[in-house]
């Protein structure tokens, strides 16, 4: 275990059970929230980055950056801590493996990615809404819940338009692979930058592959600018067509000939999976499953679970149609009520008016 879970075996509330994963700048641990008995994922900044002032904003307006959301289809931040000149993020575990797990075992199942497709546009949406923009989507940052729900995570390199800008104008910030062209050569990016990235990470899932590889940055820089790929009715033929469609109009070159924000691309995903016939939840569960990331008793688990969600959603909507029908019957019946009350008077009214019209 690395040295500072060994010296420091509490965060705050939550003590450090072990090491999950390390990455360039940080190191994860998987720890538990002594006094509500809750797993949680510690992210610590490594000790040797924290010094420098620029990483260690990265850290911080990334935890700014969580702490701002709520939504299910986001990892939830629940507390950042400084402890002996160590900085932590207290976060949600998600149990389940990455994409990038997954896309290495084989590609995914085209109604698979378009549920995940639509599930992170909706996450998108949310942080566009509240003007962030990822700027590093790749298959390394989202992870598929044991619960079949997809989750957008790492912002470190978020651009927020109401903080002050974490790079400057000519400066290219992200993961070579899945930058836009705009985000490639330092240009200002904008919501249609995590439009692109998002058709190349789906592009991945479907094909087992990146649309644009090289030996090194540079090589991938220049295809990514020439914009010329294998098509995915050549490397993934069996892709539908409104899928194929839609992931290729999300990677166009030029952010104006793209999708221009991620509220038409989570429309295009929500009119494309109009038929599925069961749940989304209950799909990517199905397709854990198949992938034996789960097991069949805790598969049919989280199905039964699902499905009497489903039955309860159903009931309300039956309630309210049977309240709507009782209001109605209530008002024909007040009108008829009415009408009987008054008929003594507005009868002879009537003989009258039908009198005069003889003359």
């Amino acid at each position: 275990m690395e040295r500072t879970a060994l010296a420091i075996r509490k965060v705050g509330d939550c003590r450090i059970l072990g090491p999950l994963g390390k990455g360039g700048m940080a190191q994860v641990y998987r720890g538990i929230h002594e006094q509500l008995q809750r797993e949680v994922a510690i992210k610590e900044l490594a000790p040797e980055r924290a010094k420098s002032p620029e990483v260690l904003s990265r850290f911080k307006r990334e935890a700014l950056a969580l702490a701002a959301f709520r939504h299910q289809h986001i990892v939830t931040l629940y507390d950042l801590i400084e402890k002996n000149d160590g900085w932590y993020m207290v976060m949600e575990l998600v149990d389940g493996p990455t994409l990038l797990e997954l896309v290495k075992e084989a590609p995914l199942p085209g109604d698979v990615v378009a549920v995940m497709g639509f599930q992170l546009a909706q996450a998108l949406e949310h942080a566009h809404f509240r003007k962030v923009v990822h700027r590093d989507l790749k298959p390394a940052n989202i992870m598929l819940s044991r619960l079949g729900e997809t989750k957008l995570m790492d912002f470190g390199i978020a651009q927020n338009e109401d903080l002050d800008r974490l790079t400057k104008v000519g400066l290219a910030v992200g993961t070579p692979a899945y930058m836009s062209p705009e985000q490639i050569t330092g240009a200002q990016v904008d919501v249609r930058s995590d439009v692109y990235s998002l058709g190349v990470v789906l592009y991945e899932a479907l094909t087992g592959q990146k649309p644009y590889s090289g030996t090194n940055a540079g090589e991938v820089f220049a295809k990514v600018m020439l914009g010329k790929y294998p098509p995915l009715r050549k490397v993934a033929p069996k892709t539908p067509k409104p899928l194929r469609g839609v992931i290729e109009q999300m990677m166009e070159r030029r952010p104006r000939d793209r999708f221009q924000d991620i509220t038409q691309v989570r429309r295009a995903f929500e009119t494309m999976l109009v038929g599925v016939p069961r749940s989304m939840s209950s799909m990517l569960v199905g397709f854990l499953l198949a992938r034996q990331r789960i097991s069949e008793s805790e598969a049919l688990a989280r199905l039964s679970q699902t499905e009497l969600t489903q039955k309860s959603a159903v009931s309300l909507r039956e309630i309210d149609v049977r309240r709507s029908r009782w209001g109605l019957a209530m008002f024909v019946g007040v009108v008829i009520g009415l009408a009987a009350a008054l008929a003594p008077h507005w009868l002879p009214l009537l003989e009258l008016s039908l009198r005069s019209l003889r003359r």
